[in-house]
């Protein structure tokens, strides 16, 4: 029997669980999950039917890729629990992982570099995030997923654990960068964009001009798109250390007048230029042009749509994602006009790092 205890009202069936093993099992082979809170995750296993529009009586998984081509993107699944992750990982085996990666194409990348600058000095971009991937023999087994699970039960707060996975492949993170939550009254998004190592002191990065005009285009284009909607507030931006790395970030919050649907939120606010481009325009024509490879996942929007109305949905970065053949771990970088071919390199480089190290990979 599941130890069960209510997590919060209004999430119906949804609570807080301590799962069998053979429920694990099942997880490990087929399953999703997604951080609600620190102390809580979301997790659901089995035969996940597929729909165009979330179930309002279970727990619901939206999974497209990054350029939304998914007539149905989201899971429903036949079982679901609320867990610890403090317990979850307690029921997890440590594994003993090894996986080659073969690093991005620097070369490539550097061209993707030279086009962005163009487009500077042409003045028809203002940011461009081009995704590089390394890449790795075969799909994340199931012990290598046991593995990442434990690590990210561990990880620093600010890190969103996610993914979802099944005998076709799957994806797998944990993302800083909250595209928005919805608890039915008021809308939370975030502006986060610049990056540094963890060290970085608040002055380094705040009177940094290109760290500032980064995250100036994500705030402004993001406040802009929330806008219609009602009044917002924004927060003050500040340095967020989380992990290996830090990052400026900016919260806005907004009580729209009328009820906002998932898919409207995620029509208006992706991909915000923390992930795309600025301005946004052809952005589905651009970014295939700069990228080192499918974006797939990388950086599409995660969600999950609780009974009740509730509603959370992640940017799916600082992840890997598989199919049969091949894993992959992406990483992108705002590029803007004083940017540094060097230094971008850097930060793609960090930024894997640091992916592949939260996953224990």
């Amino acid at each position: 029997m599941m130890n069960t205890a209510p997590v919060a009202t209004g999430w119906q069936q949804l609570r807080l669980s301590l799962p069998e093993p053979a429920q694990i099992r099942a997880f490990l082979d087929r399953g999703a999950l997604m951080a609600w809170s620190e102390d809580c995750w979301i997790i659901a296993w089995g035969e996940a039917a597929r729909a165009d529009r979330p179930d309002p009586e279970r727990p619901s998984f939206y999974v497209p890729d990054f350029f939304l081509r998914e007539e149905k993107p989201w899971r429903i699944y036949p079982q679901a629990a609320a867990v610890s992750p403090d317990s979850l990982a307690q029921m997890l085996q440590p594994r003993d992982i090894t996986r080659h990666w073969e690093p991005f194409d620097e070369k490539s990348f550097a061209a993707a570099f030279a086009k962005v600058t163009g487009e500077f000095r042409g003045e028809r971009l203002q940011k461009a995030v081009p995704a590089v991937f390394e890449t790795s023999r075969g799909a994340l087994t199931a012990a290598e997923r046991e593995r990442a699970l434990r690590n990210l039960a561990n990880l620093p707060a600010g890190l969103m654990p996610y993914g979802f996975w099944d005998e076709k492949g799957g994806a797998l993170g944990a993302s800083p960068e909250l595209l928005f939550e919805d608890d039915g009254v008021e809308i939370h998004t975030v502006a986060v964009a610049g990056t540094a190592r963890s060290g970085a002191m608040p002055e380094d990065m705040l009177d940094d001009p290109k760290e500032r005009n980064e995250h100036r285009l994500v705030l402004e284009d993001v406040a802009a798109q929330i806008a219609p909607l009602g009044q917002v507030t924004r927060g003050a931006t500040r340095l967020w250390r989380i992990g290996m790395l830090s990052h400026l970030r900016t919260d806005l919050r907004v009580m729209p007048q009328s009820r906002a649907e998932f898919s409207g939120l995620v029509a208006r606010l992706h991909p915000t230029p923390a992930v795309g481009v600025a301005p946004r325009g052809d952005w589905r024509g651009i970014l295939p042009a700069i990228d080192g490879g499918e974006r797939g996942y990388f950086s599409a929007p995660f969600g999950l749509a609780l009974p009740g109305g509730r509603s959370r949905c992640l940017v799916a970065i600082r992840g890997v994602q598989w199919d049969a053949k091949t894993t992959r771990c992406g990483a992108g970088c705002g590029l803007v006009p004083g940017s540094d071919l060097a230094r971008e390199l850097a930060e793609l480089r960090l930024k894997i790092s640091a992916t592949r190290g939260n996953l224990g990979l």
